[in-house]
């Protein structure tokens, strides 16, 4: 488990969060340990990967900014590691919420308007939203608000998925019908991906594509779990994610 701590709230004592996870994933079976990034030396992260033992069997990348975290992967990727980042798991979790919703109110995938708020908090979503059948996109920034209210750039969309930080009340004036609204998962919600996806990835060798996020959402919408916080892992639901997991991993789409 390795991290820089960009991503925690000032104060934070990244230390002590990378051994409060370490200790959970502990109690989960996992032999888990920690390396800290220098957030402000890449020279010096550079040799922190370096020494990323050659027995680890994947690297859980946590609390980085999503730009440095996308260097970090890389790195770590070309020496042969297996990554996951906690956006990975956010990610599934807001797609599979909705699949949820457009399965609910039976609308059509591949027939429904998305507007997705500040796409750069989960830079894969669209790649993502893409290999679960969403074909209808529209990606919204807080820089284009002047010139593209968020109420006139939704009034036609199915799905608002806001993963702003701090979103904004819901854009639509009272007596507007309003697309469904989904906000970006807390890490905490999401955490009970993590287990089935390491045990899979552990088996496996490569890059974690986007085709086994896309199996894990839609795993957890076809269950309806992401209707509660997905924080707690059980072992039915790890045993099912692995198993999808391990599935994508070995038959990815195109190959």
């Amino acid at each position: 488990m390795i991290s820089d701590g960009s991503r925690l709230p000032p104060g934070s004592e990244l230390s002590a969060v990378l051994a409060g996870q370490a200790r959970w994933l502990r109690n989960l079976g996992f032999d888990a340990s920690t390396a800290q990034l220098n957030a402000d030396d890449l020279d010096a992260s550079a040799h922190t990967l370096g020494a990323v033992r050659g027995d680890v069997s994947a690297v859980y990348l946590v609390h980085t900014a999503a730009e440095r975290a996308w260097r970090v992967r890389q790195s770590l990727e070309h020496t042969g590691h297996v990554v996951v980042t906690d956006d990975d798991l956010r990610a599934v979790v807001a797609a599979a919420h909705l699949l949820t919703e457009l399965h609910r109110t039976k609308q059509a995938t591949n027939q429904s308007a998305v507007v997705i708020a500040d796409s750069d908090e989960l830079p894969d979503i669209g790649a993502l939203l893409t290999a679960i059948g969403i074909r209808n996109m529209l990606f919204w920034r807080q820089a284009d608000a002047l010139a593209f209210p968020l109420d006139q750039v939704t009034r036609d969309a199915d799905v608002l998925l806001d993963l702003r930080a701090a979103p904004a009340p819901h854009p639509r004036t009272e007596g507007q019908d309003s697309p469904m609204f989904i906000r970006l998962p807390a890490l905490t919600d999401a955490l009970a991906v993590l287990p089935g996806l390491l045990i899979a990835l552990t088996e496996s060798s490569g890059r974690l594509h986007i085709d086994v996020l896309a199996a894990i959402a839609q795993l957890l919408a076809a269950t309806a779990v992401p209707e509660m916080p997905l924080a707690t892992p059980g072992l039915a639901l790890t045993d099912e994610i692995a198993w999808v997991a391990r599935q994508a991993l070995s038959h990815p789409r195109g190959r």
